[in-house]
């Protein structure tokens, strides 16, 4: 059977569940399971798209997907079962248990305090995007500019930004988390949402990426839509519907957004259309067809775990080997991968789905249960949790966020120091 047929079926699985859970009142959330279907359901439909020739500038051959579609068909179906699985074992909770809510004029206390988050992200990726630009050759294109951003080794303060600009991108989104939060029980400050997401995003924006778009709308919203789902009894409506319409247009702004950055990297000569720059969600499907047909089942040795959970520590025999039989292409080694080829080279074809339904029981259980925290760390852990798995078509999940935990274990361990003077917090700690 070929692309096509698993492509279809695994379509029709995501759909479906999308659908079920959406239907559910309870379940009226961005949760783990919603985000993973969803991205999963939209890299599908691309696939799609390139296999049939639709709404892309040119179609791609069955070879492309031929095998990668199958592991796609059952990483999503053992996704599902681990997600209901959770949703069962939580489920007299999730009937009688009541959600309890940080108080307000507490997260306003910790937004005011530190306010100097989002400058710091703004002035960390002004520095290097001045750094960048006076690298950049003025003649070349959009596109030239994201490959310097890249591969270009920083000096000097610029050294030093790129150091701490992952750390500070991570504070960032937390702020954006507890922004979301307040803003779902008092309605949203859309100028204000605007400024703090521009400087959130700076540093992102700075490389001439464009995943910043979705990690700084995305925990905004998983902790908005949470407090406004349990809360809209005690809102207007009048606040309702204007909250509605400005949802609406920065999730419009940032499609937009989207595509108009992968417009600005596009070659001049080169032959594509607005579809293609939301093909990167493919890529990764790409890469695994690549690891599939080179590294067949049985081919290597299983690395159990150690691809998944510790490449970062340990490093990966497996991984490594496949960047060497991809370096002779600069475009090949610089495309993103997802999280499939780590579970692949760990625990095998059929293990890989065993492995990926665990962890997406345990995440979705740990994401419900952090829900029903009244406490600010566990806020940040369930707005985390919740979106953890959007990346899984184009990265690896566990070892990309290592650093994000690493923060919550520090600021749990120093929360009483961190949140010091701030009126009322001791409850919420």
């Amino acid at each position: 059977m070929g692309s096509l047929y698993y492509c279809y079926i695994s379509l029709a699985i995501t759909s479906i569940y999308l659908i079920t859970l959406l239907i559910q009142r309870r379940y009226r959330l961005i949760l783990p399971s919603t985000i993973h279907t969803f991205i999963w359901m939209v890299t599908v439909i691309l696939m799609l798209f390139q296999l049939k020739g639709i709404l892309v500038s040119s179609k791609v051959g069955n070879e492309t997907f031929n095998l990668v579609s199958k592991f796609i068909f059952f990483l999503v179906l053992s996704s599902v079962i681990g997600f209901i699985l959770a949703h069962i074992v939580t489920h007299n909770e999730e009937t009688y248990k009541e959600i309890k809510f940080v108080d307000s004029n507490v997260i306003d206390d910790i937004l005011r305090k530190f306010k100097w988050i989002p400058y710091l992200c703004g002035i960390v990726g002004l520095i290097l995007f001045i750094f960048l630009f006076n690298q950049f050759d003025n003649a070349g294109s959009f596109s030239d500019y994201r490959q310097l951003a890249i591969s270009a080794e920083r000096t000097g303060i610029a050294g030093i930004a790129q150091r701490i600009s992952g750390h500070i991108n991570i504070l960032g989104n937390f702020y954006i988390m507890l922004l979301g939060y307040n803003y779902g029980r008092k309605g949203i400050n859309l100028k204000n949402f605007l400024k703090l997401f521009l400087l959130c995003s700076m540093i992102n924006i700075s490389i001439g990426g464009r995943i910043w778009i979705v990690t700084s709308i995305l925990p905004f919203i998983i902790t908005f839509i949470l407090t406004r789902h349990y809360s809209i009894n005690n809102i207007s409506i009048s606040i309702i519907k204007k909250d509605n319409k400005k949802i609406i247009a920065i999730i419009i702004l940032g499609i937009a957004a989207f595509s108009i950055i992968g417009l600005m990297r596009t070659k001049p000569g080169d032959d594509t259309n607005g579809i293609d720059k939301f093909l990167y969600l493919t890529d990764g499907s790409r890469i695994t067809n690549m690891v599939l047909s080179q590294f067949p089942p049985g081919s290597y040795d299983l690395e159990y775990g150690r691809s998944t959970f510790l490449r970062g520590f340990l490093g990966s025999p497996m991984d490594e080997k496949f960047k060497d039989s991809i370096s002779y292409s600069r475009g090949l080694s610089v495309t993103v991968k997802s999280t499939m080829p780590y579970l692949y080279y760990d625990f095998g074809y059929f293990g890989a789905f065993i492995a990926w339904g665990i962890i997406c029981f345990v995440i979705e259980l740990l994401c419900i249960k952090f829900k029903y925290s009244s406490s600010i760390i566990g806020i940040i852990i369930y707005g985390e949790l919740a979106y953890l798995l959007f990346q899984a078509p184009v990265g690896a999940i566990i070892t990309n966020n290592i650093p994000v935990f690493e923060w919550i274990i520090l600021i749990y361990i120093f929360r009483k120091w961190i949140f010091a003077k701030i009126p009322n917090i001791e409850q919420y700690l």
